[in-house]
């Protein structure tokens, strides 16, 4: 039974909320919160990162952030993925909890990571890989350069593009 969030049923006969009486309409409103998406300023806290290989995972970008390169402790990690494959695109998005872990991680821009993604250790299975092929850990090896940037808002990467077109 379908109850009207408009009027809780107190007309007769039952109706759809858009055949209720008591609707308040208001033309527009939705396109006042279209118009206002992404304006906002996004966290400091939140860097984008390219340049990582296809066959990296969440768990060696956080252990290299976090670990390696010491830059704080990591909130959130998404990697951008094909749909069909689950495989990383190269690019993701990085949320630390404080602002100063968010810079140690810009300065980082342009640097040259070299990815070992045959070394993970939590992989039982792994041990068996490397006894069947001894000579592929070297090609294994990923060197590419790193890059990390600011987050920018919508608004401002679309003023941007309409700039350097013009």
């Amino acid at each position: 039974d379908y109850i009207c969030m408009a009027c809780n049923n107190k007309h007769q006969p039952a109706h759809w909320i858009y055949d209720c009486p008591d609707k308040v309409y208001k033309p527009g409103t939705n396109q006042v919160k279209k118009r206002l998406r992404g304006i906002h300023e996004p966290s400091a806290r939140k860097v984008f990162i390219a340049g990582l290989p296809f066959d990296v995972k969440e768990k060696d970008v956080v252990m290299y952030f976090e670990k390696e390169m010491e830059c704080g402790k990591l909130t959130n990690c998404k990697l951008n993925q094909f749909e069909d494959t689950k495989r990383c695109k190269g690019s993701g998005f990085l949320t630390f909890e404080d602002d100063n872990s968010a810079q140690k991680a810009l300065k980082l821009n342009g640097t040259m990571v070299s990815w070992d993604l045959n070394n993970k250790s939590d992989d039982d299975n792994n041990d068996k890989k490397k006894k069947k092929k001894k000579g592929v850990d070297e090609s294994k090896k990923k060197e590419l350069r790193l890059v990390v940037k600011k987050l920018l808002n919508r608004a401002v990467t679309k003023k941007t593009n309409k700039t350097s077109s013009s």
